[in-house]
């Protein structure tokens, strides 16, 4: 079950992606400016580990990857693990009765894991230029 909602998040992700419109600031879906705000940027001045992502993502899924940089240095890496998801989703899905091949499942938490821990690093030196 896990699998077939991960999937289908992750179209929706991409879906989303391709709808949304991304602005310097903003975002716009057909026209409509969306109310994302980073409630912690909002409060205190400090970007979380993810500001910018949604522009990135969507920046990306529109062809434009300087500009997806831009947004969020880590974004085209999660738009690509986005991606990967779904075929190895499907592939979960087909075989989940048959046998699993063990190193897939690795590989993809390995993945899952290094991108996490690159997204918090990131978000760590981005701090510590607030701070030195």
């Amino acid at each position: 079950m896990q699998h077939k909602i991960i999937f289908l998040a992750c179209i929706a992700v991409i879906a989303g992606a391709l709808a949304i419109q991304a602005g310097s600031a903003d975002v716009y879906l057909f026209g409509h400016k969306l109310p994302l705000r980073c409630e912690l940027y909002e409060m205190f001045g400090v970007k979380c580990a993810l500001c910018g992502a949604t522009r990135s993502l969507c920046t990306l899924a529109h062809g434009d990857f300087s500009q997806s940089i831009r947004f969020h240095l880590l974004g085209p890496a999660i738009f690509t693990f986005i991606c990967l998801q779904i075929p190895y989703r499907i592939y979960r899905l087909i075989v989940e009765t048959k046998g699993v091949n063990r190193r897939l499942t690795k590989l993809n938490a390995g993945l899952t894991v290094s991108l996490v821990t690159a997204i918090f690093v990131n978000w760590f030196i981005y701090l510590g230029g607030l701070i030195l």
